[in-house]
């Protein structure tokens, strides 16, 4: 009796379409040292605590001079643009989830699950078997 449909190709001819949209995920570690600068009231008009949370945030050393220079001007333009413009550029700069996510970055407590998880999946199950 055949096989239903056709028979699979050679591996070198199949597609895959579930392929990744972006490279692999970058497991981020938690500062030494902040890598921004300390907050500055005469020009900031984001909160005090929100510049100090993300100055202390691993995803800062994924930063270049743009990107230092990008989230300062967030910092200063934070009560002049709407919310709508606020959530687009932290999404860019990975520093709320979907941002992170986007940008395919892990932190480290993201990194500490997946570890746990690996580990518990890992245990191989040993099962007895009887004589006959």
């Amino acid at each position: 009796m055949a096989g239903r449909g056709p028979a699979p190709k050679p591996p070198e001819q199949r597609r895959r379409y579930g392929q990744p949209m972006r490279g692999e995920w970058v497991d981020l570690e938690p500062l030494e040292e902040p890598i921004l600068g300390p907050f500055n009231r005469e020009t900031m008009t984001c909160k005090e605590r929100t510049w100090n949370a993300w100055r202390d945030s691993p995803v800062t050393s994924q930063y270049g001079v743009e990107d230092i220079e990008a989230i300062t001007q967030l910092a200063e333009l934070w009560a002049e643009l709407s919310p709508i413009d606020v959530d687009r550029r932290m999404d860019r700069l990975g520093l709320n989830p979907k941002g992170k996510r986007d940008l395919r970055w892990r932190t480290p407590n993201e990194v500490k699950t997946i570890k746990k998880a690996e580990e518990k999946a890992n245990v191989t199950k040993l099962r007895a078997v009887g004589k006959k």
